[in-house]
């Protein structure tokens, strides 16, 4: 056995909070990846979770061999945490326009607030009529230990977030209907 390090800990926590989303019935988790690249020496735990169908959320925490040995060498006068990321996945069978990317880093703001970077890559493959739109929300910040309740605070945040964008996407979808 050994000793968790705070991206254990973290992991725990969001883990927890997720998962008992899934056990009341609020979200259904889609997808759980626990990675340890050997190469950079950087751990990531990304889980994925959907609210409603038409958009898919994943939170994303991520380590590196700096933070690590920050944390198990106590001579070193750094702080140990873990980089936050939050992205959203919308698919739908019409392209995204300028004016729907805008709405959404719009939509995301008012959620996340104005000073958070929004960024958008919409992805269509060739052949399909399949269109995604990966929205991710942008920390420039390291998330320590003890600010546990942020991370469940951003879960929370999320979920306002994917409540926001399913009334978009059924707002646009009876809208192209008329």
């Amino acid at each position: 056995m050994f000793d968790p390090i705070v991206f254990d800990n973290l992991k725990v926590v969001v883990e927890g909070e997720i998962y008992d989303l899934d056990l009341s019935g609020q979200v259904s988790v889609v997808n759980r990846e626990d990675l340890m690249d050997l190469a950079r020496f950087t751990r990531t735990y990304r889980i994925s979770f959907q609210q409603h169908s038409c958009c898919t959320a994943t939170l994303a925490l991520s380590t590196d061999l700096d933070s690590i040995h920050a944390e198990l060498t106590p001579s070193r006068q750094e702080k140990p945490g873990c980089t936050v990321f939050i992205a959203f996945y919308i698919k739908q069978a019409v392209a995204y326009t300028i004016e729907d990317c805008n709405e959404i880093r719009t939509l995301c703001e008012r959620v996340w607030g104005e000073n958070r970077v929004i960024e958008q890559r919409v992805i269509h493959e060739v052949d399909t009529d399949e269109y995604e739109n990966e929205v991710k929300v942008m920390f420039n910040r390291f998330v320590y230990e003890d600010q546990v309740a942020d991370l469940i605070e951003m879960i929370d945040y999320m979920l306002q977030t994917m409540d926001q964008l399913k009334n978009y996407y059924d707002q646009q979808s009876h809208d192209k209907r008329l």
